[in-house]
């Protein structure tokens, strides 16, 4: 009997597998659907900011009346330059709108493509369900009962921990990709103290270039956080406390309008470590709420599993 228990168990915990793979598929595909339609806004909202600067600027090359009178009082080529500048960081948000949306139809590409591929056979594991029972039946009322009580609840447990594991993994993600941008950050106030106390065309240089960094990570960091939102999408149901992920998943919006919009001030550099280091600071919250639960969740599948073992030992299976 006990070979053939270890069988059917051994069947169900593949199907019941499938069918929570299934259930986390489902909840994933809902949140990026939301996702998407966010980035989807985003991308209309910063192609017609862009549009707009860009408008601005053509207007000042071409000439024209505002032109003119700008040249009269010589206010022109810093107007210009201000405008270009608008210009570019409405085109840098519009870019990082484009390549969200992009990664997140890829996302749901592969979710929907893994959704069609899981195949469930229910009457199979309805079947092997009765069998179990019958199975367990010889062994007597209560104890068999609670076998299958413990089995259920092991089953569940393992794809709970499954699940909390791979939304840690990704929150691990997103804090290492956070902790590179406020590095470079932190360069950057550095070496820009050091430009305001005069050090030259080097510190100016060096500035740029950790900013240029932060820029190049910003990008990187959205999307773990994107891919973090999601995993936590999936969660939620298991009683963690919730988090807000959603208020800062586009945080890097504005840190463009902040950072490249007055590119030479020192101040708007402290303006994108603040913001960046909350979303850091509640990404390390969200983990330590994840890795409790998983603690707890390890804790009580120890317990489960010892109690299993001593009722098969004492029923002699």
């Amino acid at each position: 009997m006990n070979e053939r228990l270890n069988e059917i168990n051994g069947e169900l915990k593949k199907l019941n597998e499938a069918l929570a793979r299934q259930s986390k598929l489902e909840a994933q595909l809902k949140d990026l659907q939301e996702q998407r339609a966010e980035r989807e806004q985003r991308v209309m909202d910063t192609s017609r900011v862009f549009w707009e600067e860009q408008e601005d600027v053509d207007k000042l090359e071409k000439g024209g009346l505002r032109s003119l009178l700008l040249s009269i009082t010589g206010d022109k080529e810093a107007r210009l330059s201000q405008e270009r500048r608008e210009a570019l960081a409405a085109k840098l948000q519009y870019d990082q709108a484009q390549r969200d949306l992009e990664d997140i139809d890829g996302r749901i590409r592969a979710v929907l493509g893994e959704k069609d591929s899981l195949r469930i056979d229910r009457i199979r594991r309805d079947a092997l369900l009765e069998e179990k029972g019958e199975l367990l039946k010889q062994m007597g009322g209560e104890a068999g009962a609670r076998l299958t009580e413990l089995d259920q609840r092991l089953d569940e447990l393992e794809s709970q921990r499954r699940e909390v594991g791979e939304a840690i993994s990704a929150g691990r993600s997103a804090e290492t990709a956070l902790s590179s941008v406020l590095n470079s950050l932190d360069s950057a106030e550095d070496w820009g103290t050091w430009d305001m106390f005069g050090g030259g065309l080097l510190s100016t240089m060096a500035k740029h270039e950790h900013l240029d960094d932060a820029q190049a990570g910003i990008g990187y960091a959205q999307q773990c956080l994107s891919r973090f939102r999601t995993e936590l999408a999936d969660v939620q149901h298991m009683e963690i406390p919730q988090v807000y992920i959603g208020e800062f998943a586009t945080f890097a919006d504005y840190f463009f309008d902040g950072l490249f919009a007055d590119w030479y001030v020192q101040s708007r550099i402290h303006d994108a470590q603040a913001g960046v280091s909350e979303v850091h600071m509640r990404v390390l919250s969200a983990l330590r709420q994840l890795e409790g639960m998983d603690g707890t969740l390890a804790g009580e599948q120890r317990g489960l599993e010892a109690e299993r073992q001593k009722l098969l030992q004492d029923a002699g299976v």
